[in-house]
Parts: structure tokens; sequence; C-alpha cells
């Protein structure tokens, strides 16, 4: 039952309920929604309140529209723990994802200011570039921008980033451990470049998570910009209170 005196506007409380039992599984993925007359009546609510619902779990990825048909669960979101720090190839594993990543570019540049900043080097020192598409069961996820410098991984380009873990690689031929990294999130529209490797229409919302990678002497190691479409992933985390003294 909707609830009149919610703070949410009605047709945020409408979407909340089927998310949730779209969450649940009540709802599975490529199942049909209510239409628009269906949920006017289940909720007493006005047809464009109920499209208004329906529209909001569109443009958030949860659901799609088919022309003639109606508006149909979409495959399940991929949940991106920001609390582990873990490769990207680990984390699909861990979803029951089969991982591939296609290597779009590998090269050596000179680091402009900001990867100089990030990797605490000198502008123009040389820093590896690895670009790759990130895919799960063959469906494309993310976009990544990865940088390392060149002075701590030589002839890291001699591997090959189709099949093996940037990870696994750093911790286990270089014999780098990862301590922490440091997260931040944001949003963007893709442009066309990015929507054609990405699979998505231009101007489609993604996810951009940047992040800074730190071994166990607290040193930067990697800088990562990873461009994650926002209908196929969502970001965890927890927040703790400090304990008071």
């Amino acid at each position: 039952m909707v609830d009149n005196a919610y703070l949410l506007p009605m047709y945020e409380q409408v979407k909340e309920m089927l998310l949730e039992k779209i969450k649940s599984g009540e709802i599975p993925s490529g199942s049909k929604l209510p239409s628009e007359r269906e949920l006017s009546q289940q909720y007493n609510i006005s047809r464009m309140t109920a499209r208004s619902a329906l529209t909001a779990l569109v443009n958030e990825g949860w659901a799609f529209r088919q022309q003639g048909k109606g508006t149909f669960v979409a495959n399940p979101k991929i949940e991106r723990d920001l609390m582990k720090l873990m490769g990207f190839s680990q984390m699909l594993k861990e979803k029951g994802l089969v991982p591939t990543n296609t290597v779009i570019n590998s090269r050596v540049l000179e680091a402009d200011k900001f990867i100089a900043k990030k990797l605490n080097l000198s502008i123009g020192e040389n820093v590896y570039q690895i670009v790759r598409l990130r895919c799960g069961n063959n469906v494309p996820i993310a976009l990544e921008y990865s940088y390392l410098p060149v002075k701590l991984f030589p002839n890291l380009l001699n591997y090959n980033f189709h099949n093996e873990s940037l990870y696994w690689l750093i911790e286990e031929h270089y014999n780098i451990k990862m301590k922490f990294a440091k997260q931040y999130v944001s949003i963007a529209k893709a442009d066309e470049s990015e929507a054609g490797i990405l699979e998505i229409a231009p101007g489609e919302p993604i996810l951009i998570l940047e992040s800074i990678t730190y071994d166990l002497n607290d040193r930067p190691v990697e800088a990562t910009r990873s461009l994650t479409r926002g209908d196929r992933c969502v970001f965890y985390t927890e927040l703790w209170k400090n304990s008071e003294t």
C-alpha cells in the first residue's frame, strides 16, 4: 500500500516497491512488469504516476521497454564490492561469471601532470597505459584504463592481458603486494566512442570508478579509470559510525 504521507514522491514509492520485488526474485529477470493501467488500479494512483515509476526503473537500468509489448525486468546488476581490494576478473568469478578481456591498447607513454600526481612520479616519466574492455559471460561491462610506472614493472607489456590478471601479475611475478586503494566514484554520460565499445547508446549513464592502489610501503603502483555500464553494475559499500570516546 502506498503511504501518501511518506516523504518520497508517489512514483518513487511505487518504483521502490517494484524494485524490492525485482531484487528478491519475486519478479525475475525477463518478466513483464505490470502495465501503467495495472499499477494505477493496484496502487490507486494516476497512470502518469505509474508511467513515471516504470520510467525510473528503466532509467536506472532495472528494466527495459519493448515497443508495443511493455516493460520487462532487465538482467540482474553485478554488485561491485568497494570494501574488497581485488581484481576485476576475480570479482566476476566470485559472482559466478566468466571473465574475458579485450586489449584495446597497450603502450608506454610519458606521464602528464595528472598521472604523475596519482603515481607520485615526475612529469614525463614513463608509464604503461593498458586499455581493456572487461566482459562477464561475453557481455561488455567496463572500459578500463590502467597506468603503472615502467620502473616498477620491467617488460610488463610482454604478458598477455587477454588472459592474465594484472593484479595477479603484480603480486606473483613482480612480488609487489597490494595493501589498500583509494577510490572515487562519479557519474557521466558515455560519448560515441565509449558507447560503441561498451555496446550501449551514446548518452547512456556510466559509472566512473577512479582508483589508486598502494603496496605494503604505501607506494602508489597503479592508477585506474574504469568506465562501467550503469545498467550492468551497482557499487556496494558499508558505512560504520566511529566509536565515541
